[in-house]
C-alpha cells in the first residue's frame, strides 16, 4: 500500500460488498523486530489472501496452517519451470512469476507445472528496493528540504527519468516505462491472478486502460493504447536478458 492513510478495514468492507476477493500485499522483507507485529497482523486478517516475497513469512503461514492462503511473489527470482517444481509441493494459492521473462518462457512454464500463477499485466515495474530511506538520508546529509513528490533520477551516463517514492517501509524504484501484456491477454487466460497496477496513472486513465482489457481485441490495439499518452514498452516479453561476461586484456 503505498498510500500512508489507507484504511485496510475500510477497504476489505468495500471488497466484500462487492463481493471480490481480497489479497493484502505484504510484499517487502521484514527484520526481526517487525516479526511479532506481522505475525499478529496476519492473524487478524487470516480469511484473506496475502501476497508475500519474504520466505519467513510464508513459513510462519505453513505452520500456521494458512499455505493456502500464500501467494508467494519474490518478484524477480522464480523465472523457470524448475523453480517451480522445487515448491510446488506447498499448497499455495499461486506463485508469482518473473516479469523479466519472455512471454514464451511464460507460456511455456505453465505447460510444465500447470500451477496457479500470480503475474503483473500492466504497471510500474519495481527495479531497486531498499529498505533504508534513502531520499531522507540524501535531505538530511545535503541539508536539503523538499517535497517528496513528482521526483525522478537520471543516471550520469543516461538520459532517461526513472521514477521512484519513498515511504515508511522504504525507497522504491521503478523502471522508466509501463508494462503491459494487452496484446498477449488471451494467451495468458491461464493466469490466475492477473495483477494491474495504477500506480502514476490519474482515474480516467486507469477506466480507459480497464475497458481496453475488456474488449474483444483487435489489430487496432496498439493505436488505441498509444491514444492513452502512456509511455508502454515492451520490457522483457520478447527479449531474454543475458549477463555478457567481460573479456580482460593485459596490455
Amino acid at each position: 500500500v503505498y498510500n500512508e492513510n489507507f484504511d485496510i478495514d475500510e477497504a476489505i468492507n468495500d471488497c466484500k460488498k462487492l463481493n471480490k476477493e481480497v489479497i493484502i500485499s505484504l510484499t517487502k522483507v521484514f527484520v526481526e523486530n517487525e516479526l511479532d507485529d506481522v505475525k499478529n497482523f496476519i492473524l487478524k486478517y487470516k480469511e484473506n489472501k496475502f501476497l508475500v516475497s519474504d520466505l519467513g513469512i510464508v513459513f510462519f503461514m505453513i505452520e500456521n496452517g494458512l499455505e493456502n492462503n500464500v501467494i508467494y511473489h519474490p518478484d524477480t527470482l522464480l523465472c523457470n519451470s524448475l523453480d517451480l517444481a522445487n515448491i510446488n509441493e506447498y499448497n499455495f494459492a499461486a506463485f508469482g512469476l518473473s516479469n523479466e521473462i519472455t512471454i514464451d518462457d511464460l507460456k511455456s512454464i505453465y505447460s510444465k507445472c500447470k500451477s496457479k500463477i500470480f503475474y503483473q499485466v500492466f504497471g510500474r515495474k519495481i527495479m531497486f528496493y531498499s529498505r533504508r530511506k534513502l531520499l531522507e538520508l540524501y535531505k538530511n546529509h545535503y541539508k536539503l528540504d523538499f517535497k517528496n513528490e513528482n521526483l525522478t533520477l537520471v543516471e550520469e551516463m543516461r538520459s532517461y527519468h526513472i521514477p521512484f517514492l519513498e515511504n515508511e517501509n522504504g525507497f522504491f524504484c521503478f523502471r522508466p516505462y509501463f508494462i503491459s501484456t494487452l496484446k498477449h491477454i488471451k494467451e495468458l487466460s491461464f493466469i490466475e491472478y492477473a495483477y494491474f497496477d495504477s500506480l502514476d496513472l490519474n482515474d480516467k486513465q486507469v477506466s480507459d486502460l480497464l475497458n481496453l482489457y475488456n474488449e474483444s481485441f483487435d489489430e487496432n490495439i496498439n493505436e488505441k493504447l498509444a491514444l492513452l499518452g502512456i509511455n508502454i514498452e515492451d520490457g522483457f516479453n520478447y527479449n531474454d536478458t543475458a549477463y555478457v561476461q567481460e573479456k580482460m586484456f593485459n596490455e
